[in-house]
């Protein structure tokens, strides 16, 4: 019997041991990500792939710093592809072990590039639209740490781009779809776009920085 509560004992020291390295101030991570864009006026999912690394100042806050890249396809007429490169502020309420949940707020920048392929190739250039802007964007997440220096990460935030208007119209028509672009880049004129996205990564311990 004292052997016995000897080995549970040590057991659960271990454990609590392995719980004290989840996510603690001065953890360097760097990790691999896949996203998925969904703009609420086309209501067309689109995915992409990246990378991170995350620097922990403290306990309870962790910085984040990204970059994607995410391609749409508009319903077979046309492409829109998006890069972002940012980063994120993350705030951890409570740990409950190796689940660790998260409210998450940053900013990054953008490029967008919407393709027709409503035209020849020749004069597809003409109707090819650009737009760099920057975003801001929060939502929630979570950790969930398989061992301390390995983690699997998902999280949900919301963009808001502030840029030029990227401006084109997607219609239906009895073929198929046709996408056609207005190319406002001399007019300066500036909108709001906001899109949700939805991020898994694995990510992996490289260092204790302090």
């Amino acid at each position: 019997m004292r052997n016995f509560i000897l080995i549970v004992f040590f057991i659960s020291a271990c454990s609590l041991a392995q719980e004290n390295n989840f996510n603690t101030k001065g953890d360097l991570e760097f990790g691999l990500r896949t996203s998925s864009s969904l703009f609420g006026r086309d209501g067309i999912a689109g995915l992409g792939t990246g990378g991170q690394f995350r620097v922990q100042i403290l306990d309870k806050i962790n910085t984040e710093w990204f970059a994607d890249y995410i391609s749409l396809d508009l319903n077979g007429a046309g492409v829109r592809n998006n890069a972002h490169i940012g980063w994120s502020v993350l705030f951890y309420p409570k740990k409950f072990g190796s689940l660790i949940p998260y409210v998450a707020a940053g900013h990054c920048f953008d490029y967008a590039k919407v393709i027709p392929n409503s035209t020849s190739f020749v004069d597809r250039s003409d109707d090819i639209i650009t737009r760099w802007s920057s975003a801001v964007q929060a939502g929630i997440g979570s950790h969930y740490y398989f061992t301390p220096r390995f983690n699997l990460s998902f999280s949900a935030q919301y963009m808001m781009h502030l840029g030029q208007h990227l401006d084109y119209d997607l219609d239906e028509l009895s073929q198929g779809y046709y996408l056609e672009t207005h190319d406002h880049s001399g007019s300066g004129e500036a909108a709001l776009e906001g899109h949700l996205l939805l991020t898994f990564s694995l990510n992996y311990k490289l260092a204790d920085l302090w």
